[in-house]
């Protein structure tokens, strides 16, 4: 039986446009009247089309459908299924992966309230960062203009760090030297494509004081909070074994006001 094209299309569910591009790609070739250049298809191309959205439902390119269909070979169908599944399993697990991180992500904006000013200890593995301003300022500099891009691809692995030298902490200045980078923890550089060059600062795993500190974009944010940290850090006592590094949780507005949320690491050893 023959079939107009507007009929065809109602009767297989696809539309018009599918079947002028699933004609292009020769997987159908309808009948056309040189009279009125109508096309008409068949019972056969009805076939053709479910097979090769079988295919295509598949996860199979819709070019690699069109050269199956006019090989018809059970072998090359094999074949480009199993990338097909190849391709599919490596997806899911990129997603599984980008599932957990945003569990993490969440959880950790949930818990900003709860974790305020409150203190842990943290175990946590190495973590390289690419230092991109100092205080607030982009830094202007070849190589790392060449590698921020990645760096910022590489999102949601990576996060925007921030680091003061305890020298800096302790003297009790107002007004410190510090840095913001993009940093990534070590036991998740294999889920992206990152390059470690001369340029990132490597930090060892390090047991950590930890806790949630907010500030406006106008605060030096360890300032306001430095009382607070020593009386925690001295009632252990702990010692101070390197650099404090932060990491930006979230930013909110309120009352016209920026306010970030950041998860202090002081690297510490003592009684733990």
């Amino acid at each position: 039986m023959k079939y107009r094209i507007g009929e065809f299309s109602k009767l297989l569910g696809v539309t018009v446009d599918t079947l002028k591009h699933y004609e292009s790609l020769q997987i159908i070739e309808p009948l056309k009247d040189e009279k009125n250049n109508y096309r008409y298809f068949d019972d056969y191309d009805a076939r053709t089309i479910i097979k090769s959205r079988t295919l295509r439902s598949l996860n199979l390119p819709l070019d690699d459908v069109a050269k199956l269909m006019a090989s018809d070979s059970a072998t090359d169908v094999v074949e480009k299924m199993e990338e097909s599944k190849q391709a599919l399993k490596e997806q899911i697990h990129k997603n599984t992966l980008l599932l957990n991180k945003m569990i993490e992500v969440q959880d950790e904006i949930i818990a900003i309230n709860s974790s305020l000013h409150k203190f842990k200890i943290k175990s946590l593995p190495g973590l390289y960062r690419l230092q991109h301003t100092d205080k607030d300022h982009l830094l202007k500099n070849s190589s790392i203009e060449n590698a921020v891009s990645s760096w910022m691809n590489a999102l949601p692995y990576t996060f925007s760090c921030f680091r003061i030298k305890t020298e800096e902490f302790l003297s009790g200045l107002e007004i410190y030297d510090y840095d913001w980078g993009q940093a990534i923890w070590e036991n998740e550089l294999e889920y992206v494509d990152l390059k470690i060059t001369e340029d990132i600062e490597y930090i060892p795993p390090q047991t950590y004081l930890s806790t949630v500190l907010s500030s406006t974009n106008r605060e030096y944010f360890l300032s306001n909070s430095r009382a607070l940290i020593m009386n925690q850090i001295d009632e252990q006592p702990y010692a101070i074994m390197g650099d404090i590094v932060g990491k930006l949780i979230f930013t909110s507005i309120k009352n016209g006001r920026r306010i970030s949320y950041i998860e202090i690491y002081i690297p510490v050893q003592g009684e733990l």
